[in-house]
């Protein structure tokens, strides 16, 4: 039998945290970055590249969930350090409001686009009802046309 490998025990230290402040204006940046490809995607009509680009935004956001909350909580911990704590409500506040903005917009153009494409959707079923019947038993009895049962 071979010997078990000896595997030291889990350090007793945390370990270092990142840069709250850091963690944050990185976060931000990549997620207005994902927001302005799918706006741009969103106006040019790409609506699969805006799709992606929301997606990469959510996957972002989950990749990087615990990261932000312990970033967040160093923003309300009295055991960090109170310069710390205000930057990182400074960068908070700094960064939240534009990409509110850039959300807000990206809303915006979804709801109009969704406007715009229900309206032709109302639009081409009022022309299908008030048109011509299309089925060939209609078109028989506009022509005048006897019914022929057909059996089998």
């Amino acid at each position: 039998m071979l010997p078990t490998p000896h595997v030291p025990p889990p350090s007793s230290k945390p370990a270092a945290r990142p840069d709250p402040v850091a963690v944050i204006t990185r976060f931000v940046a990549e997620l207005e970055g994902h927001a302005e490809r799918a706006a741009s995607a969103a106006r040019e009509g790409r609506a699969v590249d805006a799709l992606r680009a929301a997606g990469a935004m959510q996957m972002l956001l989950h990749s990087q969930a615990g990261t932000l909350r312990d970033a967040l909580a160093a923003a309300q911990s009295k055991r960090v350090a109170l310069e710390t704590r205000l930057a990182v409500r400074k960068a908070l506040d700094g960064a939240l409001a534009p990409l509110g903005r850039s959300v807000r917009a990206l809303e915006a153009q979804a709801k109009a686009r969704q406007a715009r494409q229900a309206a032709i959707g109302a639009a081409l079923r009022a022309a299908a009802v008030s048109g011509p019947a299309r089925s060939y038993a209609a078109l028989g009895r506009t022509a005048g046309a006897k019914h022929l049962a057909v059996t089998a």
